[in-house]
């Protein structure tokens, strides 16, 4: 078993029996939707994908920094945009 889905367990043994009555009704009841594993495996596309930019965003962010100190930048409001 992964340690994240460990920690999960581990958070939930906490719970009360109650709780963990509806957190493992709830659990199953998702896993039970027709597209469960798609919508599993499109999140864990979307992770990938942010995972590999975060440099570019970061690169970015460090740029649109140097352009507001450097006075290359304007403040528009969300009408402008």
């Amino acid at each position: 078993m992964i340690t994240t889905l460990e920690k999960a367990f581990k958070m939930a043994s906490k719970l009360s029996d109650d709780e963990q009555k509806m957190l493992a009704f709830h659990w199953i009841q998702e896993m039970k939707t027709p597209n469960f594993l798609e919508v599993i495996k499109d999140e864990m596309k979307w992770e990938e994908s942010f995972s590999k930019s975060q440099d570019v965003l970061e690169m970015l962010a460090d740029e649109a920094l140097r352009d507001i100190e450097q006075g290359r930048a304007e403040e528009i409001g969300w009408d402008k945009l």
